[in-house]
């Protein structure tokens, strides 16, 4: 009788090849979870990195930053074999309707003249690229240029 429990027992007993997957879905839900809750722990910081952008800002000056991350996308990816010439001008005609809006944005808000808004605009651009360069290469310029302000008129 004894013997007959053993054996049913090991009857019941799960093969150990079983038990091991059984355990690696379970860490694999587990890390499935953790993932999950710490993107949406940190989703809505990504939103508030775009927002302070331009709401810590005059809007002026987004527009003038976004100008300058798309001119240094532009510089510092010259050499890149992989894109072509139409889609550097595409990106470089992008950075001067952000310094068009910058400009009009300058003039309203700072009651400038168009010379003097152009001029600090132009200014403001050519003082931040290398920031934005510094970025391209460590890799989080294409997320500052995705949080930029879509274009609109002042």
């Amino acid at each position: 009788m004894h013997t007959a429990r053993i054996n049913s027992a090991r009857r019941r007993a799960a093969p150990a090849s079983t038990m091991y997957v059984n355990s690696s879905r379970s860490l694999m839900n587990k890390l499935l979870c953790s993932l999950t809750i710490i993107g949406c722990t940190f989703a809505p910081g990504l939103d508030r990195m775009s927002l302070a952008q331009t709401a810590a800002m005059p809007q002026w000056e987004a527009y003038a930053n976004c100008a300058a991350a798309y001119q240094a996308n532009v510089q510092n990816r010259l050499t890149d074999p992989n894109r072509t010439p139409a889609m550097r001008d595409m990106i470089q005609e992008e950075s001067k309707e952000y310094k068009l809006s910058a400009t009009k944005y300058y003039e309203k808000d700072e009651n400038a003249t168009k010379d003097e808004a152009e001029r600090n605009i132009s200014a403001h651009i050519n003082a931040n690229v290398d920031r934005f360069i510094a970025m391209d290469k460590a890799g989080t310029l294409e997320a500052y240029i995705d949080g930029c302000p879509q274009l609109e008129e002042p």
